[in-house]
């Protein structure tokens, strides 16, 4: 069983750095997920900071710890990681992520089987809200240089869950035979 190790590092009142204190915190294997709020980890629901199952509440995931989280098949850690992420600093990748994990909490069954159809609900919803709120969102590969919209995966996550994508997008074939999700 993987315990993560938190690192946080305290910025005194002079501005200068404090030496980093160490925070072991328990496995994030094997967590189940329990809905706190009707709209947690959908923008601009910021709930998910007074969640009490939250293990990211009182510290943000950095930028390579949260890629670690989703690569470790934690869906529930990475849940909590992505969505506090978007409730610090909202943006269309963390609430893209936010329904990839939901997503993969459903099908893996990781939330008791009354939540199951509220998760899968949560997760059409976290993608309708990519297409809502952050139509020019993008990801990066790993080497930082290429991005890749999302909103195209979000409507197709959307469809795909069998939601109904809202707000008159559409999904149309480019002339290199690519799928592009589009508002007319």
């Amino acid at each position: 069983m993987k315990t993560w190790l938190v690192l946080a590092a305290a910025v005194g009142i002079s501005g200068c750095y404090e030496p980093a204190s160490f925070v072991y915190g328990e496995s994030l294997e094997g967590l189940t997920l329990q809905l706190y709020s009707p709209n947690v980890g959908i923008y601009p629901d910021n709930s998910v900071l007074e969640d009490p199952n939250n293990p990211f509440a009182q510290t943000t995931p950095g930028v390579e710890t949260k890629w670690k989280i989703q690569s470790s098949g934690a869906h529930v850690a990475a849940f909590y990681s992505w969505a506090t992420l978007l409730a610090r600093e909202p943006g269309g990748e963390a609430q893209f992520y936010v329904g990839n994990t939901l997503l993969a909490i459903y099908q893996n069954g990781e939330a008791s089987q009354e939540e199951l159809p509220l998760v899968k609900a949560q997760a059409i919803r976290a993608y309708q809200s990519v297409l809502d709120n952050f139509p020019d969102a993008v990801t990066y590969d790993a080497t930082g240089k290429f991005a890749y919209d999302l909103v195209t995966p979000a409507y197709k996550g959307i469809t795909e869950m069998g939601g109904t994508v809202q707000g008159g997008w559409t999904l149309v074939k480019l002339t290199n035979g690519q799928d592009r999700a589009v508002k007319p």
